[in-house]
């Protein structure tokens, strides 16, 4: 059974105009859910102000407040904001950190946060990107930050959203503890524009933060390349006490925003993922997926996550994207053999 985390306060961040990143997602989620596994619904209490300060700069939050009173309507070209904004990003952060407790309890934990988080950086906009990509406050980063002040000391995070989690990557970039592996479409091709396979992390934690590019066009085939060839080596070498996934769903065939092209196979290998490493602290966090990713995507990873459900039929990619996606594995693992025995 899957502990869902919900606040319906999360509903009050609404858009000034027809926006992707609009309170019916978390409409959606929430039913593909109920259809998919046995879950049990819990609402938990919203955040406090200080406890943002454990990933965010306060002046960055005292920013937020601001111009939430003031009426802006937009933080920057990509990302809105509205007189609920603060009580909604409020909301999530508590239903993430009470994911990393439920989590640590034993449980596996969904939290259906909104505004999403993991483009927020301890200022905002991360690693040079020109917007938070619809962002307020990094829900991941919370439960992460969490369940390290309550005794962990190897925790992964899996992001395997479209877009490269630059906030989360630039938070936890010099911190050893935090093993962060971002499967993304290529930078070159879409925002952020970050997350390169150079980008190891610095000092103690050289080594630590991994990037899994995936060419346009990449379907199954090359996320089970990339889950057997680096995801799965790294994660068994690391040992996680826990396994935190920024779960996002936009990379499915269609949903719209990226070019690429999973299938639900894709979510069930990822949702297979604890089992396969007999983890039992998981925390899934929602980020992207704005149709058909939330209606088809999630319900594939929720019912892998919680069962053993069987796995699909798998979708192929067209072989110049496969051949391509071969290449970046092999200059991943080149990198990585500094740190990892791959």
């Amino acid at each position: 059974m899957l502990k869902v985390l919900y606040n319906r306060v999360s509903l009050e961040h609404t858009p000034p105009f027809p926006h992707p990143e609009r309170p019916e997602r978390l409409e959606v989620a929430l039913a593909a859910l109920k259809a998919a596994v046995e879950a049990e619904i819990v609402e938990p209490p919203s955040a406090a102000r200080e406890d943002l300060y454990r990933v965010h700069a306060p002046d960055y939050v005292a920013r937020i407040e601001r111009e939430v009173e003031t009426g802006v309507s937009m933080l920057d070209s990509d990302t809105y904001l509205c007189r609920g904004t603060m009580r909604a990003a409020l909301a999530a952060a508590g239903a993430s950190l009470a994911a990393a407790e439920a989590a640590l309890k034993g449980f596996t934990a969904f939290a259906l946060p909104r505004p999403p988080g993991h483009h927020a950086g301890r200022r905002g906009a991360a690693m040079g990107a020109p917007t938070q990509g619809f962002c307020i406050f990094n829900n991941a980063a919370l439960t992460v930050s969490r369940l390290l002040e309550l005794g962990l000391r190897r925790v992964a995070v899996v992001d395997f959203d479209a877009h490269h989690g630059n906030g989360t990557q630039e938070i936890f970039y010099p911190d050893p503890r935090v093993l962060h592996i971002d499967l993304h479409e290529d930078p070159a091709t879409l925002y952020p524009g970050t997350g390169f396979p150079t980008d190891l992390g610095e000092g103690e934690a050289e080594g630590t933060k991994v990037n899994v590019i995936l060419p346009p066009g990449s379907s199954d085939d090359v996320y089970e390349l990339a889950l057997e060839e680096i995801v799965i080596p790294l994660l068994e070498e690391f040992k996680p006490e826990s396994i935190v996934f920024s779960a996002g769903f936009d990379a499915y065939d269609g949903d719209g925003l990226t070019h690429l092209r999973a299938g639900s196979r894709t979510y069930a290998l990822l949702g297979k993922l604890p089992r396969e490493l007999g983890a039992s602290r998981v925390a899934a966090i929602l980020e992207g997926g704005y149709s058909v990713g939330l209606r088809r995507g999630l319900p594939a990873f929720a019912a892998s996550l919680a069962s053993s459900q069987a796995e699909l039929e798998a979708r192929s990619s067209p072989q110049p994207v496969l051949s391509l996606a071969k290449e970046y594995v092999t200059e991943l693992k080149g990198l990585l053999r500094r740190y990892w025995r791959l």
